[in-house]
């Protein structure tokens, strides 16, 4: 008997999408595709904003990891992206045959802040803004359940 089970997690930086994807793979363990995560197994000594070869690395690692997703009938992958725009949001949607997609969407004013609390990198703010000038609700949108709200972070 195969098992699908794909939710798709989106949100501007310092969203918490990454404590999201945790908090979800924790009650339902599966894979959980990041692509900070990917640029640390990498070798990157940086959380986010990583140099241009090793991000350039990860996301071809990623864009690979989604379309295998995508393709699978036995997986569980809770799959980290930022993606602000409706119709980017609504294809990626597609393409992974996701079952959920949650964007987290605590305010940019939260965002801002937490990514000065966090000692986030110059230009996390100019992406946190981006973001939310980019940002339109999709059709296939969700919140996550209040409780999941929460962050690992103390911000």
């Amino acid at each position: 008997m195969s098992v699908r089970h794909v939710v798709l997690i989106a949100g501007p930086p310092c969203a918490g999408k990454s404590t999201l994807a945790g908090q979800l793979a924790q009650t339902r363990p599966g894979i959980v595709l990041d692509r900070d995560v990917i640029a640390r197994g990498l070798g990157s000594t940086r959380g986010w904003l990583h140099e241009a070869a090793l991000t350039e690395r990860a996301e071809q690692i990623m864009v690979g990891e989604m379309a295998r997703i995508g393709a699978a009938d036995d997986v569980v992958a809770y799959v980290v992206r930022s993606v602000p725009t409706p119709g980017a949001r609504a294809e990626l949607a597609h393409q992974l045959r996701a079952d959920v997609v949650y964007v987290v969407n605590p305010g940019m004013g939260e965002c801002l802040r937490r990514a000065t609390a966090g000692g986030r990198p110059q230009g996390t703010h100019a992406g946190v803004r981006e973001w939310y000038r980019r940002y339109g609700p999709a059709g296939v949108d969700r919140q996550p359940e209040a409780p999941r709200l929460s962050t690992s972070r103390a911000w």
